[in-house]
């Protein structure tokens, strides 16, 4: 058993809800584009012409890209999930993988 940060032990089932995920926009007026990041399950959308249009993609181990980078990193998805734990393929922290 691995102790964390604040004493927490890493079999402690309040570790596998904390977590983090981010999305970044950046618009270049001058270029007139929007730069957008993200990772995890956050999603960016814009509004254009009356509709909504995606920027991102959930970073999910179901999408069979993200699933070949899991597999070829050495880890495997079971049930829906990284290592049969994360329910995402990237993020930005997952304490309790830290």
């Amino acid at each position: 058993m691995k102790m964390l940060q604040g004493g927490a032990s890493d079999n402690d089932p309040m570790l596998d809800s904390i977590g983090c995920t981010s999305n970044v926009v950046y618009v270049n007026y001058s270029l007139k584009k929007v730069f957008v990041a993200n990772a995890g399950d956050s999603r960016s959308v814009m509004g254009q012409g009356g509709k909504c249009v995606t920027l991102s993609f959930d970073h999910k181990p179901e999408n069979e890209e993200e699933r070949k980078r899991i597999y070829n990193a050495g880890s495997v998805v079971t049930e829906g999930r990284v290592d049969g734990n994360l329910n995402l393929s990237r993020a930005l922290g997952d304490l309790k993988h830290k």
